[in-house]
């Protein structure tokens, strides 16, 4: 059976099959169902039966169903009220079998309720409670779907997550390229700066560029420019192996792999950046197929690789096919495109692009309540700590910064700014969308001085001497180029 209509069909004149089958059939449709036939299929009296028949059985059903019925339910491209109301019938009976699942089955049980959206506090604590019991029995992928269930219910519980990457990390040598993939993922989209790890998994990565498909190498580049964890040799040797087929790239690996491009300002490979916008803004693919993330990932890079004078035309069809439609939830492209914006109100006015409101207001939004987070960073407030004593010499004139926190400059909100000397600083975090280069050449349009401290570079510095040496020299040396 290839066909949804058969699937359903057959179940109708079977309702009296055994749960397995059931499973089996729910299993079949999601592989057999597509964009063109998912609202027909979900809309469908015959697989709400099957939804209901299923729901009613859970409680004769033992772990590795439940698991089974989970996982089948979760291959559904989204949700429906039916396919909710059976998650949140199985986050019911799984806290019920306490030491019943295996690690596999936890794990797979905990990502299909995530998917779905199932925010049940029982269910999730249990899974927090069976994870902890079975930590030294996980496994790379179980630890990776893990994170990711935690990561999509927005619960992030340092305990847990701390044991998780240490399981990871003991486990290393078991990781096979899709563990690589799946757990870089998922750790860029957590923000999780775990130098051992990541430093491992890069070795595992490089070292065998040539098992990994080519979907996977976008991955790997996209998950590690997002965790800053990428030079410029990096960044060749990936274009390197990407480049016999990037040709075939779909629409968001090509932005995927722009947006990295532009993560790492690789101007250096400018011929590629050029081949990878003729590629994306090709006629045979167009602009309205394309996903809010991949367009919002394009705009940026263009802006912040400098391509907008050479290509106006693709970026301004981008902009519009975003403004088009209604501004998302998800603050991740806002804030991308918040640069994107002010970029067109400081340097691209000729392009004479209008920002709706609606947008212009949810992008400014979506900054500022980032911004706000950072208020609590404990990195932030070591930073702040170490400038009320640092002082220093720059072009025979001594100074002393006074930083305060979250302030605006322009249209940006930037980290740390000294009124006096007008240095603006910003700490290139992992978890920020993007990188903060592009923000600094404008503010340093109007005025300011701007200052970038990289992550990596900071941790590297493990002392408070450490610290404030090389605060001083970062200082001195903006305030030494100020004419």
């Amino acid at each position: 059976m290839e066909q949804p209509a058969e699937v359903l069909q057959f179940m109708a004149e079977h309702a009296d099959s055994d749960t397995r089958t059931f499973e089996a059939a729910l299993r079949k449709l999601s592989h057999v169902t597509n964009s063109d036939n998912y609202k027909s299929v979900t809309s469908d009296g015959r697989f709400h039966a099957i939804l209901s028949s299923l729901a009613n059985r859970l409680d004769d059903c033992d772990a590795r169903t439940l698991a089974m019925i989970a996982d089948a339910s979760a291959r559904f491209r989204s949700s429906t009220n039916e396919l909710a109301d059976l998650a949140l019938r199985l986050a019911e009976t799984i806290v019920r079998r306490e030491d019943a699942f295996t690690p596999r089955h936890l794990a797979g049980v905990a990502y299909a309720l995530a998917v779905r959206g199932t925010r049940d506090s029982q269910a999730i604590e249990f899974i927090r409670t069976e994870a902890m019991k079975l930590m030294n029995d996980l496994e790379p992928s179980h630890c990776s779907m893990l994170l990711e269930a935690f990561r999509r219910w927005g619960v992030f519980d340092r305990q847990l997550v701390d044991l998780i990457v240490e399981r990871m990390c003991d486990e290393i040598d078991r990781f096979d390229s899709r563990d690589v993939v799946d757990t870089l993922g998922v750790i860029s989209r957590l923000g999780l700066a775990r130098g051992f790890l990541l430093r491992r998994l890069c070795t595992l990565s490089f070292e065998h560029l040539q098992q990994f498909t080519t979907p996977q190498l976008v991955k790997i580049t996209y998950s590690l420019a997002k965790l800053r964890f990428l030079t410029h040799s990096d960044i060749d040797d990936l274009l390197d192996a990407l480049t016999p087929d990037m040709h075939n790239l779909r629409g968001n690996q090509t932005s995927e792999v722009l947006f990295a491009l532009g993560m790492t300002d690789a101007r250096h490979q400018i011929d590629k950046v050029r081949d990878l916008i003729t590629h994306y803004t090709d006629k045979s693919s167009p602009m309205s197929a394309k996903s809010l993330m991949s367009l919002a990932d394009f705009a940026w890079s263009v802006c912040s690789l400098g391509m907008v004078d050479e290509f106006p035309d693709q970026f301004k069809a981008a902009l519009e096919e975003v403004f088009s439609r209604q501004p998302p939830q998800n603050r991740v492209p806002l804030v991308k495109l918040f640069d994107v914006v002010c970029a067109l109100e400081l340097k691209y006015k000729a392009l004479g692009i209008a920002v709706p409101q609606a947008w212009r207001a949810a992008c400014d939004d979506a900054d500022r309540l980032e911004m706000d987070k950072l208020e609590a960073s404990r990195l932030h407030n070591e930073i702040v700590l170490r400038f009320d004593n640092l002082r220093g010499i720059a072009k025979g004139m001594k100074w002393h910064l006074r930083m305060q926190r979250n302030q605006q400059c322009g249209p940006y909100r930037v980290d740390m700014v000294d009124n006096d000397t007008k240095v603006a600083l910003d700490v290139e975090i992992i978890s920020w969308p993007t990188l903060r280069k592009m923000k600094h050449e404008l503010l340093e349009t109007l005025g300011y001085h701007p200052l970038r401290i990289e992550y990596w570079e900071w941790r590297r510095a493990r002392t408070e001497q450490d610290q404030n040496t090389f605060l001083e020299r970062e200082v001195s040396r903006v305030l030494g180029t100020v004419h």
